[in-house]
């Protein structure tokens, strides 16, 4: 892994080791150096990254529904959760939904990156089903449950 400053990789570092404090079995993609964990039935991506250059950032991102009908109320409805919430956004990338939050990684604690995990994980965990239900779609476990997950698909066609 390239850090690009002392602050990408001591917060890094710091990710690395709390995350099987918080978790079962947290998933490092050795590829782009990005951890994957399971809350509840949401998936979440969480990276690292350099920031200016004497800073990092991490966000937390929750794959919430993939394969979305994307209809005009949805992306209303959408944008109206992110002037209503309170941290992280929402946002939709070709039919897929996500959901994530960015933090300075700096002085960054342990409760703190617990409490923005649980945060992106519970909102997407309330929106994921009523979105499915009104939009079609799978939630991120529904689509690992079908696809096998990434892994699962690079070890398929000899990736892995």
């Amino acid at each position: 892994m390239d850090f690009g400053n002392e602050a990408h990789e001591e917060t890094y570092l710091q990710v690395q080791e709390c995350l099987p404090d918080f978790f079962d079995e947290p998933y490092l993609d050795e590829e782009d150096g990005h951890f994957y964990v399971r809350y509840g039935s949401t998936v979440l991506e969480i990276s690292v990254e350099a920031y200016g250059p004497n800073e990092a950032v991490l966000t937390i991102m929750s794959y919430c529904v993939q394969g979305v009908d994307v209809e005009e109320d949805l992306l209303v409805g959408l944008l109206e959760l992110n002037h209503a919430l309170p941290l992280g956004a929402f946002s939709l990338v070709d039919r897929d939904i996500f959901f994530s939050h960015t933090l300075f990684g700096r002085d960054l604690q342990p409760r703190t990156l617990l409490g923005a995990i649980a945060a992106v994980a519970n909102i997407s965990d309330e929106y994921d089903d009523r979105i499915v239900a009104k939009y079609g779609g799978q939630t991120a476990l529904e689509r690992i449950r079908d696809t096998g997950g990434r892994l699962q698909r690079k070890l398929a066609i000899g990736e892995g």
